[in-house]
Parts: C-alpha cells; structure tokens; sequence
C-alpha cells in the first residue's frame, strides 16, 4: 500500500461518507447501534447532517475513496466534558491490517487532545477481538465496568485511553473553571 491519506469527511464530501457508511451497516452489522435499513433510502441531507455533529475522519491511499473511517466528538456526557467519544470506526475488510485504523486513531487522538479533552472512550462489541485489538494498539484499556447490552441487544464493552494534554490545553481548563467559580 503506498501512503495513508488523511482527511476530514464535511457536510460537502457527504457522499464519500454515505457509501462506505451504508458498506458498514452490512458488512459489519453487529458493531453499530443503527441499522443498514435504518439508513438505507435517507436522503444525503440526513447523512450531512451527522457530519455537520461530529469530526469524521476518512483514511484510504487517495482522498475522496476512503477506505476506513471514524468519528470523534464532545459531550456526549455532560459529567465528563473532558471525554470525547468515538464511533461509527469501520475499515473496509480488504484494507484490514495495513495501517488505516491505526493511522485513523492517531488523528483522532490528536484532535481531540488539541480540543481540550483529556479522555477519550469509545464502545465495542465484547466478542469483537480484531476491534479490540485495534483499540489497544492505540492505547485503550477495558474501562472496567460489566458488559451491558446496547440499544439492538449486542453486549459491549467500554473502553478509554488518557491523552496526556498539552501546558496550553491545561491552562486553558483551569482558566475556565476558575471563570466559572467568579
């Protein structure tokens, strides 16, 4: 494979996103709390409109085909403001094994530290090994709690990793916790 291409998949490339979205539904249809009949027929502006919510990222050898993807975003829990949450990670299985994942989460560990957020989490199927296996790599850990069931009935597990923030990044949440107690 020759290099990995990094970029962001916006309200505007939505259609390089809907087809390898769509792709996943089926392919792996267990790892994601949608359904394939869920999406399939949406118009694309229900699909822009996901990414207009979230950070996606796509990797593949030429932008604009992507061939993995994953996504990244902010407060999803209101408890937790410094833990950003990942999902919709899906890479094509004839691209498995040759460095996109692993490439993908590197980015989106880096977004997130430059966001601010200190943790990042992510959920994945209890009996998804090869998946779990990519999240180690980049540096999660089960986070402990038992496996529950997930909105189709799948058991997941939880998984975090620390982001060791930046000086800036700590300044700037102390600053806003000390504007917020004035």
């Amino acid at each position: 494979m020759s290099a990995i291409r990094l970029w962001r998949l916006t309200p505007d490339r939505v259609s390089e996103w809907c087809e390898i979205r769509l792709e996943a539904l089926q392919v792996a249809a267990d790892a994601f709390g949608s359904t394939y009949d869920e999406w399939e027929g949406r118009p694309l502006s229900e699909f822009a409109a996901r990414l207009a919510n979230c950070e996606m990222w796509a990797a593949g050898e030429k932008i604009g085909a992507p061939q993995a993807v994953a996504s990244w975003e902010p407060g999803i829990s209101a408890a937790e403001p410094d833990l950003g949450w990942i999902m919709s990670v899906y890479v094509r299985p004839s691209m498995r094994g040759k460095g996109l994942g692993d490439a993908i989460f590197a980015c989106l560990i880096q977004s997130g530290e430059r966001a601010g957020m200190t943790r990042m989490g992510l959920h994945v199927g209890q009996h998804n090994h090869p998946a779990q296996a990519l999240y180690r790599r980049a540096g999660f850990i089960d986070a402990g709690h038992p496996a529950f069931l997930n909105a189709r009935g799948y058991p997941e597990i939880e998984m975090r990793r620390m982001i060791s923030p930046s000086l800036g990044s700590r300044f700037r949440t102390l600053g806003r916790a000390f504007l917020r107690r004035r």
